[in-house]
Protein backbone atom coordinates (compact mmCIF):
# COMPACT_ATOMS: atom_id res chain seq x y z
CA UNK A 1 0.00 0.00 0.00
CA UNK A 2 1.66 3.17 -0.97
CA UNK A 3 0.55 5.19 2.08
CA UNK A 4 2.43 3.17 4.25
CA UNK A 5 5.75 2.49 2.02
CA UNK A 6 5.00 6.87 2.73
CA UNK A 7 4.91 6.63 6.21
CA UNK A 8 7.56 4.54 6.60
CA UNK A 9 10.13 6.43 4.29
CA UNK A 10 9.05 9.15 7.19
CA UNK A 11 6.04 11.18 5.49
CA UNK A 12 3.94 11.58 8.93
CA UNK A 13 0.94 12.99 6.87
CA UNK A 14 0.94 9.65 5.27
CA UNK A 15 -0.17 7.99 8.54
CA UNK A 16 -2.66 10.85 9.17
CA UNK A 17 -4.46 9.45 5.72
CA UNK A 18 -4.10 5.94 6.82
CA UNK A 19 -5.71 6.72 10.21
CA UNK A 20 -8.49 9.00 8.84
CA UNK A 21 -9.33 6.65 6.78
CA UNK A 22 -9.68 3.07 8.59
CA UNK A 23 -10.43 4.59 12.26
CA UNK A 24 -13.96 4.77 12.39
CA UNK A 25 -14.60 1.27 10.97
CA UNK A 26 -12.30 -0.44 13.66
CA UNK A 27 -13.47 1.71 16.40
CA UNK A 28 -17.15 0.62 15.50
CA UNK A 29 -15.77 -2.60 15.49
CA UNK A 30 -14.07 -2.85 18.83
CA UNK A 31 -17.48 -0.96 20.28
CA UNK A 32 -19.52 -3.20 19.32
CA UNK A 33 -17.53 -5.94 20.61
CA UNK A 34 -16.53 -4.56 23.79
CA UNK A 35 -20.68 -4.25 24.28
CA UNK A 36 -20.58 -0.43 24.06
CA UNK A 37 -17.89 0.27 26.85
CA UNK A 38 -16.66 3.22 25.52
CA UNK A 39 -13.86 3.88 27.74
CA UNK A 40 -12.23 -0.05 27.49
CA UNK A 41 -13.01 0.49 23.36
CA UNK A 42 -10.94 3.52 23.34
CA UNK A 43 -8.01 2.18 25.45
CA UNK A 44 -8.01 -1.33 23.30
CA UNK A 45 -8.61 1.09 19.66
CA UNK A 46 -5.05 3.02 20.96
CA UNK A 47 -3.40 -0.04 22.06
CA UNK A 48 -4.71 -1.49 18.32
CA UNK A 49 -2.95 1.37 16.59
CA UNK A 50 0.26 1.29 18.48
CA UNK A 51 0.80 -2.38 17.58
CA UNK A 52 -0.30 -1.07 13.65
CA UNK A 53 2.78 1.37 13.67
CA UNK A 54 4.68 -0.65 15.35
CA UNK A 55 4.25 -3.80 12.55
CA UNK A 56 3.60 -1.53 9.92
CA UNK A 57 6.80 -2.59 8.70
CA UNK A 58 5.68 -6.64 8.44
CA UNK A 59 2.71 -5.49 6.88
CA UNK A 60 2.37 -7.87 3.33
CA UNK A 61 0.52 -5.78 0.57
CA UNK A 62 -1.18 -9.39 -0.59
CA UNK A 63 -3.75 -8.58 2.46
CA UNK A 64 -6.07 -5.95 2.55
CA UNK A 65 -5.11 -3.42 5.22
CA UNK A 66 -8.73 -3.25 7.09
CA UNK A 67 -8.30 -7.01 7.42
CA UNK A 68 -5.12 -6.82 9.04
CA UNK A 69 -5.78 -3.76 11.43
CA UNK A 70 -9.22 -6.35 12.37
CA UNK A 71 -6.53 -9.18 12.93
CA UNK A 72 -4.58 -6.84 15.56
CA UNK A 73 -7.84 -5.16 16.89
CA UNK A 74 -9.07 -8.69 17.39
CA UNK A 75 -6.14 -10.13 19.03
CA UNK A 76 -6.01 -6.67 21.24
CA UNK A 77 -9.69 -7.51 21.97
CA UNK A 78 -8.65 -11.44 22.86
CA UNK A 79 -5.74 -10.08 25.66
CA UNK A 80 -8.27 -7.62 27.24
CA UNK A 81 -11.23 -10.37 28.07
CA UNK A 82 -8.67 -13.09 29.09
CA UNK A 83 -7.31 -10.27 31.57
CA UNK A 84 -10.93 -9.51 32.34
CA UNK A 85 -11.82 -13.10 33.02
CA UNK A 86 -9.00 -13.32 35.16
CA UNK A 87 -10.27 -10.62 37.49
CA UNK A 88 -13.31 -12.09 37.36
CA UNK A 89 -15.50 -9.25 35.96
CA UNK A 90 -18.37 -9.64 34.00
CA UNK A 91 -17.85 -9.71 30.21
CA UNK A 92 -21.20 -8.28 29.31
CA UNK A 93 -22.62 -4.63 30.43
CA UNK A 94 -26.27 -4.85 30.70
CA UNK A 95 -26.88 -0.98 29.60
CA UNK A 96 -24.82 -1.59 25.83
CA UNK A 97 -28.67 -1.91 24.52
CA UNK A 98 -29.51 1.63 25.58
CA UNK A 99 -26.54 3.10 25.01
CA UNK A 100 -26.65 1.89 21.33
CA UNK A 101 -30.08 1.88 20.36
CA UNK A 102 -29.68 4.60 18.03
CA UNK A 103 -26.93 2.58 16.16
CA UNK A 104 -26.55 3.23 12.50
CA UNK A 105 -26.74 -0.82 12.01
CA UNK A 106 -30.44 -1.03 12.61
CA UNK A 107 -31.85 2.53 12.42
CA UNK A 108 -34.35 3.34 10.05
CA UNK A 109 -36.57 6.40 9.64
CA UNK A 110 -40.19 6.46 10.86
CA UNK A 111 -43.02 8.75 10.35
CA UNK A 112 -44.72 8.30 13.41
CA UNK A 113 -44.38 7.82 16.99
CA UNK A 114 -45.92 4.18 17.08
CA UNK A 115 -43.51 3.11 14.14
CA UNK A 116 -40.40 4.81 16.00
CA UNK A 117 -41.13 3.17 19.73
CA UNK A 118 -41.49 -0.06 17.18
CA UNK A 119 -38.62 -0.04 15.54
CA UNK A 120 -36.42 1.16 18.91
CA UNK A 121 -38.06 -2.04 20.33
CA UNK A 122 -36.84 -4.00 17.41
CA UNK A 123 -33.26 -2.28 17.76
CA UNK A 124 -33.26 -2.91 21.33
CA UNK A 125 -34.23 -6.60 20.47
CA UNK A 126 -31.67 -7.06 17.86
CA UNK A 127 -28.96 -6.12 20.28
CA UNK A 128 -29.74 -7.90 22.76
CA UNK A 129 -30.14 -10.66 20.60
CA UNK A 130 -26.25 -10.11 19.24
CA UNK A 131 -24.81 -10.14 22.92
CA UNK A 132 -26.62 -13.27 23.92
CA UNK A 133 -24.45 -15.36 20.78
CA UNK A 134 -21.17 -17.15 21.53
CA UNK A 135 -18.15 -14.87 21.23
CA UNK A 136 -17.08 -16.58 17.56
CA UNK A 137 -20.68 -16.11 16.26
CA UNK A 138 -20.80 -12.47 17.53
CA UNK A 139 -17.55 -11.62 16.11
CA UNK A 140 -18.47 -13.08 12.89
CA UNK A 141 -21.86 -11.13 12.93
CA UNK A 142 -19.95 -7.76 13.78
CA UNK A 143 -17.16 -8.12 11.48
CA UNK A 144 -19.14 -8.76 8.73
CA UNK A 145 -21.59 -5.51 9.70
CA UNK A 146 -18.43 -4.07 8.86
CA UNK A 147 -18.40 -5.39 5.63
CA UNK A 148 -14.74 -7.57 6.13
CA UNK A 149 -15.14 -10.78 3.70
CA UNK A 150 -15.34 -14.38 5.05
CA UNK A 151 -12.26 -14.88 4.04
CA UNK A 152 -10.56 -12.26 5.86
CA UNK A 153 -12.93 -13.10 8.98
CA UNK A 154 -11.62 -16.49 8.68
CA UNK A 155 -7.97 -15.08 8.51
CA UNK A 156 -8.67 -13.23 12.03
CA UNK A 157 -9.96 -15.70 13.77
CA UNK A 158 -7.80 -18.04 12.90
CA UNK A 159 -9.88 -20.87 10.96
CA UNK A 160 -10.88 -22.52 7.58
CA UNK A 161 -13.79 -20.32 5.84
CA UNK A 162 -16.02 -23.30 5.91
CA UNK A 163 -16.04 -23.12 9.95
CA UNK A 164 -16.50 -19.17 9.70
CA UNK A 165 -19.71 -19.39 7.05
CA UNK A 166 -21.03 -21.87 9.78
CA UNK A 167 -20.66 -19.55 12.47
CA UNK A 168 -22.18 -16.90 10.64
CA UNK A 169 -24.92 -19.38 9.89
CA UNK A 170 -25.95 -20.52 13.19
CA UNK A 171 -25.37 -16.92 14.43
CA UNK A 172 -28.25 -16.14 12.17
CA UNK A 173 -30.33 -19.17 13.10
CA UNK A 174 -29.90 -18.30 16.54
CA UNK A 175 -30.53 -14.25 15.79
CA UNK A 176 -33.91 -15.25 13.71
CA UNK A 177 -35.18 -18.20 16.77
CA UNK A 178 -34.50 -15.31 19.69
CA UNK A 179 -36.04 -12.50 17.45
CA UNK A 180 -38.92 -14.67 16.67
CA UNK A 181 -39.75 -15.08 20.20
CA UNK A 182 -39.97 -11.51 20.55
CA UNK A 183 -41.99 -11.07 17.83
CA UNK A 184 -44.14 -13.38 19.02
Amino acid sequence: MELIQMYLSGDGSAFDLLYSRYKNQLYTYLNRLLNGERSNADDIFQQTWLNIIRNLPHYKDSERFLAWAMRIAHNQSVDFFRKRTRKAEDAFDENWAEEQQDSILYKQSSSSPEEELKQTELNRAIEDAVQTLPPEMKQVFLLRQEDVSFREIATIQKCSINTCLARMQYALKKLRAQLGEWAG
